[in-house]
């Protein structure tokens, strides 16, 4: 793999340094260059805008992710490992953003919508995948449609906006993840009836 220019690493990483603390719609790339010591120029000749950087950075975390997918698929691992996986990387992304950028993740301006939309069906089609295949192991209920757990976590997005829902919690970590769980473990099987 090609390895990036310093200066783009800088940028990059100043970014989501300032993204977390600050939420991505207020910073600048003023204020970017600033961090990352370079200049406009600079930064110009790596992202034509604020939106592509943002772009980028949350196509590195899914890249991430889906390496890592990968190698638990390769390794056969359980579809519970799978999910604890994605648990693990859902708190520690939630935990590493403040407030204000998680608000900016939640109110999308309509250029970083589309790019999301398209993002997240692609997630989410590698998803179902990984459903089927555990149905055909037996460690996800086979009577369940893939595209019904789709069309939940579409509603579980508007439920992770609820900001009086979210007041219950310490911060937004801990309701991200109470979401998740409740998400994730409602695929397990249902347990059987004991013969009374």
């Amino acid at each position: 793999m090609k390895k990036e220019p310093k200066k783009k690493t800088q940028i990059i990483a100043a970014a989501e340094k300032l993204f977390q603390q600050f939420g991505f719609k207020k910073v600048t790339v003023e204020e970017i260059c600033q961090a990352a010591g370079a200049s406009k120029m600079t930064f110009y000749k790596y992202f034509p805008n604020k939106i592509e950087l943002v772009m980028h950075l949350w196509q590195g975390m899914i890249d991430d992710a889906m390496s890592k997918l990968d190698q638990l698929e390769q390794a056969n691992a359980p579809f519970t490992e799978i999910i604890q996986m994605i648990l693990e990387m859902k708190k520690e992304s939630t935990a590493q953003m403040g407030n204000q950028y998680i608000r900016d993740y939640l109110e999308m301006t309509p250029e970083l919508l589309s790019f999301y939309n398209e993002m997240f069906s692609r997630v989410m089609q590698r998803f179902m995948e990984l459903i089927r295949r555990a149905q055909e192991k037996g460690e996800v209920r086979r009577n369940m449609r893939p595209e019904f757990f789709f069309a939940v976590v579409n509603q579980f997005m508007e439920l992770a906006k609820n900001e009086q829902l979210a007041g219950f919690y310490d911060n937004y970590s801990d309701f991200a993840l109470e979401v998740n769980n409740y998400l994730y473990y409602g695929l397990m099987p249902v347990p059987e009836k004991k013969e009374s």
